[in-house]
């Protein structure tokens, strides 16, 4: 379960060993930290140091996320694993395992964008015959950069790495043009503009894109994985790359869809959001409405296998089946992808 602070007032405390949740001095609610797997601060909302050291004797994480929905900073229990997942996490840099992380990273993500078009395209099929027809094709055609991105030879991370950029690239391009053309022009979307949003979709995309950050730390921090020791996105000083790697798998299924759904029902116009120093973001009525359904998503079974997951539950089996590999006992490792 997760809780969310959010708004100006809201205030998290405690009383004996129990959170309280108040807004202007009243009790709003009250909830015991064993019911709780992630406590989420946003907008103007405020948490005492007593109910911080409550969360993180139970193990609950804390996120704090600004407007943009970018994780601010993160409260989390000390690590009670082993070093060895991490120590065969720097070695696997050096040898045929980083590139075969990459790999099975970058064609996983390639085929969730795919099938993501194509149950669009399935969904459409007797309304929009054109559109759908589309964005069929625009799925098929990605399937053969996630054909290639398997026959990349499985050398040197540092050998590899570029190339299977490029094709991650030229698949995202493709995808982002066939989203396109669901949005009318009243929403003024070129394609992905990254941390600064200029247009409503991208505000939406990067918000969705930092809770899921964040879900993904905390499957990685509990795996026992370095955050910063990845093996697609290149090192950064302050770059959380394996976090970055292990939620490529799940951008387009968790959040895309769900900003999808936002515009073509009409629960946000573009009025629903406002430019701040020449950045968009939605307004506190959407932003809210928005984080509930992200929430509610992670919460959403899915069928793996022959299990069924929430996506949250998934995005930890996935961290953890990573650190596995790394550690031997599995003999590799297989990105999660849905199919259509």
């Amino acid at each position: 379960m997760r809780l969310v602070i959010d708004g100006f007032g809201k205030f998290l405390g405690v009383k004996g060993e129990t959170l309280v949740v108040k807004e202007t001095g009243n009790t709003l609610q009250r909830i015991s930290p064993q019911e709780l797997d992630q406590v989420i601060i946003s907008g103007k909302g405020s948490v005492s140091t007593d109910a911080l050291q409550l969360l993180a004797k139970h193990g609950v994480d804390v996120l704090i996320v600004d407007f943009r929905g970018e994780v601010q900073a993160r409260l989390s229990s000390p690590m009670m694993r082993t070093v060895s997942t991490r120590r065969e996490q720097y070695y696997a840099f050096q040898d045929h395992r980083g590139i075969q992380i990459a790999k099975a990273i970058v064609e996983a993500k390639i085929k969730n964008q795919a099938a993501t078009l194509a149950t669009l395209s399935k969904a459409r099929k007797d309304t929009d015959q054109d559109l759908a027809a589309a964005l069929y094709q625009s799925a098929q055609d990605m399937k053969k950069f996630a054909e290639q991105v398997t026959s990349v030879a499985e050398t040197s991370l540092d050998l590899g790495r570029n190339l299977l950029m490029n094709l991650e690239g030229q698949a995202a391009k493709l995808y982002w043009e066939a989203l396109a053309k669901l949005f009318g022009p009243e929403w003024h979307f070129e394609g992905r503009s990254g941390r600064y949003a200029t247009d409503p979709i991208n505000a939406m995309l990067n918000y969705g894109y930092g809770v899921l950050f964040g879900e993904t730390w905390r499957a990685v921090h509990y795996a026992g994985l370095d955050p910063y020791g990845g093996f697609l996105h290149a090192d950064r000083p302050g770059k959380a790359s394996m976090v970055l790697d292990l939620m490529e798998e799940f951008r387009a299924q968790v959040v895309d869809k769900q900003v999808v759904k936002f515009v073509t029902k009409r629960i946000v116009t573009p009025a629903s959001f406002e430019l701040i120093d020449g950045v968009c973001q939605m307004r506190d009525v959407v932003r809210k409405l928005y984080l509930s359904e992200i929430l509610e998503k992670l919460e959403d079974e899915v069928r793996f296998g022959e299990m069924k997951l929430s996506w949250s539950e998934l995005i930890l089996f996935q961290a953890r089946q990573l650190a596995k590999y790394l550690r031997g006992e599995i003999s590799s490792y297989e990105g999660f992808w849905q199919r259509w």
